[in-house]
């Protein structure tokens, strides 16, 4: 198959099995596959997955079809020509035409390589369209649930501000492990393998790049750092450990948070770290020893259960709890087509259930930290509010962190127990 015939087949998977982009791509790449395939393809799955609504839009102004009246393989491919025409500039627009009717002649009926190369070559020669000034909806191609939600949280100018974040690219950054080097060592073995370090951002933090797979580099295999988000960071750092403390994380996998406050207390300590399945236990596991950590004891539990083992033993608990993941959608497009208000009600009474059998571990004058990568002042602060209700906890910090401020969005609450 062509690089193009593989984004059509990938994307019609996720459309029709209404899967993930990794797990498509997953399932579609392979190593034989030429390096500059793979980014085409890579690129164009995402693009045109983030910007789907948009992209039917502009079909629904040069189409005389009504669009559920186009079969979802010719859709597709119209998607994918007027990415390349619109998004993609070291394309040729000659090409983005006459391979995407090439496909329409293999995937459609007889008429359906003429109807594609019609709107093609339309849009070639008139380009994008007016979107409506009152649907914000359209122009970011974003659910109108979401846009109505943010609004009312948050006003219409921070939601822009927010979708325009989310279609940026958000800077890469590392958390240097500091129980093996210091940013000075590690900055200059990355810049002697080629990798630009752009800025120093606090002791253990550098954003870089000019990179490849991280993962491939000797010096992540070495465990000299971890990729991690600002936003994740600061959430060890809300949680400051100290040497000698016993620390439970309730939702751990992959170990970014639970291996950061093993760094903080230089493995003077005990962490205690769940997960519900087994084999994210082994990614934890295999997290730390890469990083020549010691003081984690990973555990498979359901943090939905409480476990009456550790009742009133910690110091500090951490509840990085499942969530909508609305503050990430800058870097997962996809979830924003997989979440409903219906199914994000459903999360909430889980985030409610664990921050209650979190709150039992703590130690009179312990320390409970509740965070999210989600916005959504339903998931976030008013989880808090219903559990302190009555409760013998006080809100030490509170702090939502905004897409367009850097970083991922983000919630991080930090209470005591009195």
């Amino acid at each position: 198959m062509t690089a193009r015939e593989v984004v059509l087949k990938t994307l019609y998977m996720i459309e029709k099995d209404n899967a993930y982009c990794d797990k498509a791509l997953k399932q579609q790449l392979n190593a034989d596959m030429l390096k500059e395939d793979i980014n085409l393809i890579t690129n164009l799955v995402y693009g045109i997955t983030d910007k789907k609504r948009r992209l039917d839009y502009i079909i629904e102004n040069y189409s005389t079809q009504k669009l559920n009246k186009i079969s979802l393989w010719i859709k597709i491919i119209l998607r994918m020509g007027i990415y390349q025409i619109l998004f993609m500039d070291k394309i040729p627009h000659s090409a983005a035409v006459n391979e995407s009717v090439k496909l329409a002649k293999r995937y459609g009926h007889g008429a359906s390589a003429g109807f594609v190369n019609a709107i093609l070559r339309n849009i070639v020669r008139n380009g994008d369209v007016l979107y409506p000034k009152d649907n914000i909806s359209v122009f970011y191609s974003v659910p109108d649930w979401l846009t109505e939600m943010l609004e009312s949280q948050y006003g219409l100018e921070d939601t822009i501000k927010t979708f325009d974040a989310f279609s940026k690219v958000s800077p890469t950054t590392i958390r240097v492990n500091k129980i093996k080097t210091s940013s000075e060592c590690l900055k200059e073995r990355l810049e002697n393998t080629g990798i630009k370090v752009n800025n120093t951002i606090c002791d253990d933090m550098l954003e870089i790049s000019d990179f490849g797979d991280l993962s491939k580099l000797k010096e992540y295999k070495d465990g000299l750092f971890t990729p991690q988000d600002i936003s994740a960071y600061l959430t060890g750092e809300t949680v400051a450990p100290k040497k000698g403390d016993f620390i439970i994380d309730v939702c751990s996998a992959p170990g970014g948070k639970t291996t950061h406050m093993a760094e903080i207390i230089n493995n003077d300590g005990t962490i205690v770290a769940f997960d519900l399945y087994p084999h994210k236990v082994d990614i934890i596991e295999s997290n730390c020893k890469r990083l020549g950590i010691t003081c984690v004891n990973a555990k498979v539990w359901d943090s939905m259960i409480l476990n009456e083992e550790y009742v009133g033993k910690a110091d500090k608990v951490l509840a990085d709890v499942p969530c909508s993941g609305l503050g990430v959608i800058g870097k997962k497009f996809d979830i924003k087509w997989h979440r409903t208000p219906e199914n994000i009600e459903e999360i909430i009474k889980i985030q409610d259930t664990i921050l209650e059998n979190a709150s039992r571990y703590l130690k009179h004058g312990g320390e409970l930290v509740y965070s999210t990568c989600t916005i959504n002042k339903n998931e976030n602060r008013d989880v808090i509010d219903r559990f302190i209700k009555g409760s013998n906890f006080k809100i030490v910090q509170d702090k939502t962190i905004m897409p367009y401020e850097g970083s991922d969005g983000f919630y991080i609450c930090k209470m005591i127990k009195e």
